[in-house]
């Protein structure tokens, strides 16, 4: 996903890269890949992989932050659940080998996996990190996927840490609208270890 070391602050309002919010809102515009970037994104996307996606009765697009801390081996924990299930696939759009330096490709690689799956699982265990974009981005342009999208969210001990955790002005009010959106497929979970029972709870 894209890295949140390319994130300038969400007070200058820029979401990733230098690109600002009112450039994603008409990503169609501003976003669209060169003819170059445009066969890249179908080798990366439409070979065998893709098919075998596609055949799966149940898809899960599985969001959150990436890398090799801990956030990110816990996605990739719940991906793996996800992948284990009878005649179901799990994905992230890295397992795709996609930079998430290439901003023109994540963009419509996000839109086409988004569109593909049928349930789209974001992991929240703060608001800092690309997740936060690809989150805004189904809140802005794919109104439709509130239908299959299901939130795991971290709950912390105290009142302060949670603050620490999820004080970001703007990401708050988009993903405050995700939250309200999804009803009760907000699934909250705490300890590290309860994770794999929030993960069952998603049908």
């Amino acid at each position: 996903m894209p890295s949140s070391d390319d994130e300038p602050g969400r007070d200058d309002g820029e979401y990733i890269g230098g690109v600002g919010s009112e450039e994603l809102l008409d990503a169609d515009d501003t976003l669209s890949p060169t003819p170059t970037q445009h066969e890249r994104l179908k080798n990366h996307l439409h070979g065998e992989q893709f098919r075998e996606i596609k055949r799966a009765d149940r898809r899960y697009l599985v969001v959150g932050r990436g890398g090799d801390d801990a956030p990110g081996k816990r996605r990739r924990r719940v991906r793996d659940i996800l992948d284990d299930r009878p005649e179901a696939t799990a994905f992230r759009l890295e397992d795709f080998g996609l930079s998430g330096d290439e901003l023109e490709l994540w963009v419509p690689a996000f839109d086409i996996l988004s569109e593909t799956a049928t349930h789209i699982v974001g992991i929240l265990e703060d608001y800092d990190g690309g997740h936060v974009w690809e989150l805004g981005y189904l809140y802005h342009h794919q109104r439709h996927i509130r239908d299959v999208l299901w939130l795991l969210k971290r709950i912390y001990g105290t009142e302060a840490t949670q603050r620490e955790k999820y004080d970001n002005g703007m990401a708050a009010s988009h993903l405050a609208a995700l939250e309200e959106a999804t009803g009760d497929r907000v699934i909250p979970w705490g300890d590290p270890d309860d994770l794999s029972d929030a993960v069952e709870k998603i049908p």
